[in-house]
């Protein structure tokens, strides 16, 4: 598996080392506390000009025991609105930026976990967490994505164990 994926010519989604190099003052402006430094950042980067490379979309994925947690999902709307129509396009024909991150890392992270577990609070994100893969849990907010065969007295015993850790 490539660790990145092309779009187009101009957007480009890939796993990246150190998050906060490329996210920490975006983030900190959505969630108000520093990015995070753990886990496995993936960014959808948009070329502006051969050298102008932008941040995007992003979200972490970060290993805990045989799961994956999906958080800290971020789109940058000043970076959409700074695109060609054209491209814009192309991204809304493809569901959305952050549906299109969803769909590479879950690929890329398949053989790394038994499950995806995210904390969705935020409706419209909810939505495309759903259009990708996740499911609901009995519990608010968290979701789960069983992309592998597994037992439901499996599914179950994870649901309650990620659940048991809080919102993440």
């Amino acid at each position: 598996m490539k660790n990145f994926r092309m779009l187009t010519d101009d957007l480009l989604i890939t796993t990246v080392s150190n998050s906060p190099f490329f996210i920490s003052g975006l983030f900190h402006k959505k969630f108000g506390h520093p990015a995070p430094d753990h886990g496995h950042g993936v960014i959808c980067f948009y070329r502006n000009s051969w050298d102008h490379f932008m941040p995007l979309c992003f979200t972490n994925f970060l290993q805990y025991s045989e799961v994956i947690l999906v958080g800290g999902a971020m789109t940058d709307g000043s970076v959409f609105r700074l695109m060609p129509k054209e491209t814009r396009g192309v991204i809304k024909q493809l569901g959305g930026i952050y549906y299109q991150v969803l769909l590479f890392a879950f690929e890329y992270f398949k053989d790394d976990c038994e499950a995806f577990f995210g904390h969705a609070g935020d409706k419209r994100a909810y939505e495309i967490d759903l259009k990708a893969g996740f499911t609901q849990t009995p519990y608010q907010y968290l979701i789960a994505n069983f992309h592998k065969p597994i037992s439901k007295e499996r599914r179950i015993e994870l649901i309650e164990k990620i659940h048991a850790i809080g919102p993440f």
